[in-house]
């Protein structure tokens, strides 16, 4: 008889990988030209994004007066262009590329 295994102590690369963002600053850019940075607290089985602290900014120019606090997010997957998560290294490092995000 064999039991599922546990999610919680699964080792494979997908896993590792989303548990090494956890607690960082992601930049989550969405279809609909709205750019939300905040920290990275989990996700669900569909991949929906949960940040919390979370600003939000507009990618249109005319509709741009500066972000605005939204806290709490759950960011549906469908609705995700492009996520990258800030660098955590020393200013020299940074400022070699000129990018802050992976």
């Amino acid at each position: 008889m064999s039991t599922p295994s546990d999610p919680s102590t699964s080792s494979s690369p997908a896993i590792a990988a989303v548990r090494a963002l956890l607690s960082r600053t992601l930049r989550v850019v969405t279809n609909d030209n709205r750019v939300l940075l905040g920290t990275f607290v989990g996700t669900d089985q569909l991949l929906n994004l949960l940040l919390v602290n979370t600003e939000e900014f507009l990618l249109e120019p005319r509709l741009n007066a500066g972000g605005r606090y939204v806290g709490q997010v759950l960011v549906p997957w469908r609705m995700v262009k492009q996520v990258g998560a800030l660098k955590e290294c020393r200013r020299k490092e940074c400022n070699g590329d000129g990018n802050l995000y992976i």
